[in-house]
């Protein structure tokens, strides 16, 4: 289970809620315009679009039998660059 931590008074949700000291949400992105029109019916039945997106998501894999995973795999971890190396583009001989 995540360790938890008190929310700031003011942040998103609920004032003195608990929070994952680990977020677990991952982002989407969709055209402007279906995230308006998915907006709206949200608004409109008092939803949240999160809520609603995972829902549909959820209907969705179920009905083509793709099992839920069990486990969140971590982050990959960003590509380095390798160390530069000494080029040397001519050699002179005396």
């Amino acid at each position: 289970m995540p360790t938890l931590r008190r929310c700031r008074p003011g942040a998103r949700g609920k004032i003195g809620a608990f929070m994952p000291k680990r977020q677990t949400r991952r982002a989407l992105s969709i055209k402007g315009l279906t995230y308006q029109w998915i907006k709206d019916y949200c608004d409109q039945e008092g939803r949240s679009v999160a809520g609603f997106v995972e829902e549909i998501v959820k209907e969705k894999m179920a009905s083509l039998d793709i099992p839920e995973p069990t486990a969140l795999l971590p982050r990959p971890k960003p590509n380095k660059s390798p160390e530069p190396e000494d080029i040397t583009s001519a050699y002179f001989t005396f």
